[in-house]
């Protein structure tokens, strides 16, 4: 069975995978990434710093090794978990948040002691003031490099369905940036996810919110 995994570093998708003709077949836009061989840490800094660069489309890493790709991603990167979500209201309708520019939904890392189930719940809650969810099934995971303070980090987020109400006052978190929290119609969607960032749309895709274009 092959591997694919889908890292987003620069707002763009690094792919690593055990087949990535197969990949490309599923995938037709993954043709215009560039191709890197080997599970070195040579492939990962150069798909990275080619990535960096003003109009490419993302990266793909493949190895015929999944354990091999995986152990030198995680020697690069120091692995945090966090967890977020799409909460639907009584309309239907999914509430999502701007922050720094651009349109978002809320999310936020695991503290100590806590399930990545309530992290998604604390986190929704905080960032948005919803105080009534109701946590639903789980969507996806997504995965996310950056730097913070001279470190490198891998961020994974579990995705999840929630149910909340309208009946609560929305309260965006300012601390946190969050400058507006608002509910949206799904037929809305359209224009807020194309203001958004890749690995966001990739939620709203695999929840089946936006078209898979």
């Amino acid at each position: 069975m092959n591997f694919d995994q889908k890292i987003y570093y620069n707002d763009k998708p690094l792919v690593i995978t055990t087949n990535s003709e197969a990949y490309m077949i599923s995938n037709p836009a993954a043709e215009e990434y560039e191709f890197f061989s080997g599970a070195t840490l040579r492939s990962y800094t150069q798909a990275l710093r080619y990535m960096e660069k003003l109009g490419t489309r993302g990266a793909i890493i493949e190895d015929i090794s999944e354990a091999a790709l995986l152990e030198q991603l995680h020697a690069m990167y120091m692995l945090l978990d966090a967890a977020g979500g799409i909460a639907y209201n009584e309309d239907k309708e999914i509430l999502m948040i701007f922050r720094r520019g651009k349109w978002d939904l809320p999310k936020g890392k695991l503290d100590a002691g806590e399930s990545i189930e309530q992290c998604a719940l604390r986190e929704v809650s905080e960032e948005t003031g919803l105080v009534n969810l109701e946590l639903g099934e789980k969507i996806c995971d997504t995965f996310h490099i950056y730097e913070q303070k001279n470190q490198q980090f891998l961020k994974r987020t579990a995705w999840y369905k929630m149910k909340g109400t309208s009946a609560d006052k929305l309260k965006p978190q300012k601390e946190e940036n969050i400058m507006e929290a608002r509910w949206i119609a799904e037929k809305d969607l359209g224009p807020f996810a194309a203001k958004s960032y890749e690995a966001i749309r990739e939620v709203l895709k695999m929840a089946t919110l936006v078209a898979n274009k």
